[in-house]
């Protein structure tokens, strides 16, 4: 028969194994969900690098269309203007969001039915 220390000192043990199983269960999950995570993230870099070619081909295709029009530079010059105007919105929507600012659509609708049960119950 233990005493009370035996006790507390197998507690202890315990409580440690169970530490550590816990820690090499959060490190087999995170591997595993890295294990099968990379074949989507290296489809996803495809992707964009696809999107971003397609980008720079329409970038292309409106300096063309707007050389007869205002010649060469003057095209490359309205074409970079609104590309680098848009990215600046698009930064600035960025920054918004990573502030944490909440907007209308961020809002969580309030059902008046479960408002009203909560109201009353308190």
């Amino acid at each position: 028969m233990l005493g009370l220390p035996g006790l507390i000192g197998r507690l202890v043990d315990d409580l440690r194994n169970l530490a550590r199983a816990e820690i090499h269960l959060v490190k087999a999950r995170g591997f595993d969900l890295i294990r099968r995570s990379r074949t989507a993230i290296a489809l996803l870099i495809c992707a964009l690098l696809l999107v971003h070619g397609a980008v720079v081909a329409l970038m292309i295709g409106l300096v063309l269309q707007l050389l007869p029009i205002v010649g060469a530079a003057v095209a490359g010059l309205i074409v970079m203007a609104a590309v680098l105007v848009l990215a600046g919105l698009l930064a600035y929507a960025a920054l918004r969001a990573f502030s944490g600012k909440a907007t209308k659509s961020d809002a969580t609708p309030v059902d008046p039915v479960v408002e009203n049960a909560v109201e009353t119950s308190v």
